[in-house]
């Protein structure tokens, strides 16, 4: 046989490919998109993390009523807001 001659399926499985790349792709980028939104709700170890504070810090901060937190299942979380809020309250460093 001709090996010159190209099976008919060759079109249609690059095709294929093209679709499937262009997928992934479209898929990844969703992904990074939800990623890259801020949560409204957060876990005291993620907020050391982003404000650079023991997460002991969040955690005392909560259990005074200093800001608001919750406790829908297992973990404590806190409102962002609620944190941005004391933060820019008490930037100037006054004890709380």
């Amino acid at each position: 046989m001709n090996d010159s001659a190209k099976n008919p399926f060759d079109l249609l499985i690059d095709q294929i490919r093209v679709v499937v790349r262009e997928e992934i792709e479209a898929a990844e980028k969703r992904r990074q998109s939800k990623s890259a939104a801020p949560k409204d709700w957060l876990r005291a170890k993620e907020l050391a993390e982003l404000y650079g504070l023991p997460k002991t810090w969040f955690e005392e901060k909560g259990r005074a009523g200093e800001i608001e937190r919750a406790k829908p299942g297992r973990y404590v979380v806190f409102s962002r807001r609620a944190v941005e809020a004391y933060l820019e309250k008490n930037k100037n460093g006054s004890p709380s």
